[in-house]
């Protein structure tokens, strides 16, 4: 999570009095007011503050902490802004006010929101409004301390003291906060002038050969006196240093400034970040151990980066990353002696670690002042390669392709996405296999299903799916990035999907649009024998308790067989894969041992070929080095839910009139429990990773008559969705299910009781000598 996004969360929690001194603070700190006065009250004839700056002009200020999330507080809210601009209009013709209104709201509003009601002011009220919401704060706020420093204070994050031995080296720290990133060429030269421009903070002002001594102390580095003079008449020119005499040094009062303001920062995000890990353990009866699992933090997160720049070449690299998280987790457990209790704290505090940047800083700094060796890497890295994606990656590619500006809060898509700008960067094409432009074509196919449901009116009720196309057409269109009226079928349209197309031509279309962002179909030349490469996919599916189709399976085994290949004709260079996919891993690491004198192709999770590079440049404000640790740890979990959506597309036909009722009432009882939740009426079950617990309920239903030998059976229980009379024993029997899932945290027998029955009853109906 980026700063803005936790700073905008910090608003949302603020009360009316709280935010009223934030409103104050953002005034005095960005337009500079001295004489801000809180004045709402009965008789303020509209003016929650006043400001006495002004001789002449008497500006008008409102603010706001009513929510407006649901229609019901959309519609209030809508009121209360009126009103707002009914009486500032009253005090621009009755009272020597001016027509500027500024309307300070504690929420998030789409720009096109904010557009419209500055828009209706003017029309309807001669009132020039400008509407300043909670996401607009939070990104002043993001150069601006003082209003950090107090929305930290409202939320009680500022009070916890941090001690100097956890992270005692402030200097490398920090040093990293002064980058300018560029090419890798520059990367020593970065760090160096950082390093120089923190060390004039501190002395005030050095000489040439003070300068020089200090880096050549702290670095090794061995440069000639041509290098230093090159660099300093470089930080001279881009004034952030001034001569002071013939040859001494000091900052520059705007680059003096700016560093201040970073040392600010860095105090309170460590303040910030010590104070929220605290309250996480806390809650585990932890916090008196909180030093002891930040240093545990740091090592594992130091660790990740030099597994990234020592053991990138290995075979094991996915593993021996992994095998670093565990170890966390067995100290975890040496702390709580619950292994639930500590596999849940663990994913708790790698979690929070993913949305903060603070402690990947700390481990890119140690990194870097280890004096690892990065040639090894930079010479690897520096070589052409050919590199090949995974079907995922084609699927997130087109998402992107088909909006390559949207801010989809996707971490594959917001991977994939920085996957193809750094692949057009560094002038590197990808490659698909033929095979997994099929697996797409299928994707597209799935989303076809999907149309028919997405025409209800109660579609959105349903939820998310496991399909990307339809995910992504959801979040465009809850974010106003398509017209409100585009359906799904019209958005896949736009691709050139028609459900009337021949498979050739998706094909043909999908091909084409993955070339126009540098990602090439490979066609392969020979048919490998992949009969021992399938077993071994198999053997490490079940050990893994996972399932693919025959058909992805086929294609994966063809995929190994390709990339072992060390016919220099068809790997004239070492091929790298780019997958998500875990078991990927292990079977790799199984065909080495079964076929030594393979060819030794290098798989990574698509993220982490960024992150070399990124650990390279040092790009440590990168978010993507803790979400692949994490994927790497919870993908199971995440695997294992289910989304409503695609288990009704093949069970009710939208296009039936009894099963139609049957799905708004499935989407209803889902909205309401979503609700629930939102509202803190009903907490999901501790072990719980989906978004409502119907999702889970229905899929574990239909798969119980999917797995029955009969597949009648599948067919028996579909046929209970077009009897009307079943309706109310089907939906009480699943409300049940779900009251008990909260409480026992599994499916209730009795479902399957209950369904089977319903299921014999349509059986002896279909039998002929009824």
């Amino acid at each position: 999570m980026s700063r803005t996004k936790n700073l905008i969360q910090l608003i949302e929690c603020l009360e009316k009095p709280e935010f009223d001194e934030v409103v104050k603070t953002y005034l005095k700190e960005e337009y500079g007011f001295e004489r801000v006065v809180n004045t709402d009250g009965k008789d303020d004839t509209g003016i929650d503050i006043k400001v006495f700056d002004f001789q002449k002009e008497k500006l008008q200020f409102q603010l706001t902490t009513q929510k407006s999330k649901t229609q019901a507080e959309k519609r209030s809210f809508d009121k209360k802004l009126k009103e707002d601009l009914e009486k500032a209009k009253a005090n621009y013709q009755d009272y020597g006010f001016g027509n500027k209104l500024f309307f300070f709201y504690s929420y998030e509003l789409t720009n096109k929101v904010i557009r419209g009601y500055e828009k209706l002011a003017f029309k309807d009220y001669g009132i020039n409004l400008e509407l300043i919401d909670a996401n607009r704060i939070a990104e002043e706020a993001e150069n601006i301390i003082a209003i950090q420093r107090v929305l930290y204070k409202k939320n009680k994050l500022d009070e916890f003291a941090v001690k100097e031995s956890v992270f005692n080296n402030e200097n490398e720290n920090f040093v990293f906060d002064l980058l300018s990133f560029g090419k890798p060429s520059e990367f020593r030269i970065q760090i160096i002038e950082g390093f120089i421009l923190k060390s004039i903070f501190d002395k005030n002002s050095l000489s040439t050969q003070e300068i020089k001594d200090y880096c050549e102390s702290k670095f090794k580095v061995g440069e000639n006196d041509v290098f230093y003079t090159k660099l300093l008449s470089r930080l001279q020119s881009s004034k952030k240093i001034k001569k002071e005499s013939t040859d001494c040094f000091s900052l520059t009062e705007e680059e003096k400034s700016l560093i201040n303001r970073k040392v600010e920062q860095y105090e309170l995000d460590e303040k910030v970040f010590f104070s929220e890990l605290h309250q996480i353990l806390e809650g585990f009866k932890q916090s008196e151990h909180v030093d002891d699992y930040v240093l545990q933090l740091k090592e594992l997160y130091t660790q990740n980066f030099s597994s990234d720049l020592k053991d990138l070449l290995n075979t094991g690299e996915n593993e021996a990353i992994f095998s670093v998280a565990r170890e966390f987790i067995h100290f975890t457990q040496s702390k709580l002696e619950d292994k639930e209790k500590a596999k849940r704290l663990s994913l708790k505090l790698l979690r929070y670690c993913m949305n903060s940047k603070f402690i990947q800083k700390i481990a890119a700094s140690k990194v870097y002042c280890s004096n690892i060796n990065n040639s090894r890497l930079e010479r690897y890295l520096n070589t052409q390669k050919r590199i090949f994606v995974d079907t995922p990656v084609a699927l997130y590619a087109l998402c992107h392709f088909y909006k390559p500006k949207s801010n989809y809060n996707n971490y594959f898509y917001s991977t994939t996405k920085g996957l193809i700008e750094f692949s057009s960067q560094e002038n590197l094409n990808l490659h698909i296999s033929e095979r997994y432009i099929w697996e797409v074509q299928n994707h597209v196919k799935e989303a076809f299903y999907l149309i028919p449901f997405s025409q209800l009116d109660n579609f959105r009720k349903l939820g998310s799916s496991k399909n990307v196309f339809y995910n992504f057409y959801l979040f465009l269109l809850s974010n106003d990035l398509i017209y409100e009226q585009t359906t799904f079928n019209q958005f896949l349209s736009e691709y050139g999907f028609e459900e009337s197309s021949s498979q050739d031509s998706i094909n043909s279309k999908i091909s084409s649009h993955l070339a126009k962002m540098n990602i090439q179909k490979y066609e392969f030349e020979y048919d490998y024998d992949i009969e021992d490469t399938n077993r071994i996919f198999e053997n490490i599916l079940v050990a893994n308790n996972k399932f693919k189709s025959p058909f992805t399976r086929n294609n994966d085994s063809i995929m190994v067989k390709f990339l072992a290949d060390n016919d220099v004709d068809v790997h004239p260079v070492q091929p790298m894969f780019l997958t998500w996919d875990r078991s990927f891993f292990d079977v790799q690491k199984q065909y080495f041992k079964s076929y030594p004198d393979c060819q030794k192709w290098l798989m990574l999770p698509p993220g982490k070929m960024i992150d070399s590079y990124a650990v390279l440049k040092f790009k440590i404000d990168s978010e993507s080095v803790t979400e692949n640790l994490l994927a790497l740890i919870s993908d199971e979990l995440i695997l294992n839910t289910h989304a409503l959506v695609d288990t009704i597309k093949f069970i009710l036909d939208p296009n039936n009139e009894v099963s139609l009722e049957y799905t708004n009432r499935l989407a209803q009882i889902r909205e309401e429990e979503i609700n629930r939740i939102n509202r803190k009426v009903s907490t999901p079950p501790e072990e719980f990773e989906g978004e409502a617990v119907i999702d889970e309920v229905f899929y574990s239903l239909s798969n119980h008559f999917q797995e029955k030998e009969d597949e009648k059976y599948f067919g028996y229980f579909k046929e209970i969705f077009t009897k009307k009379e079943l309706m109310t024993t089907v939906i009480e029997s699943i409300m049940s299910a779900i009251e008990s899932y909260y409480q026992k945290q599994k499916i209730d027998s009795n479902l399957f009781t209950t369904f089977d029955k319903l299921v014999e009853e349509i059986k002896k109906e279909k039998a002929p000598n009824n």
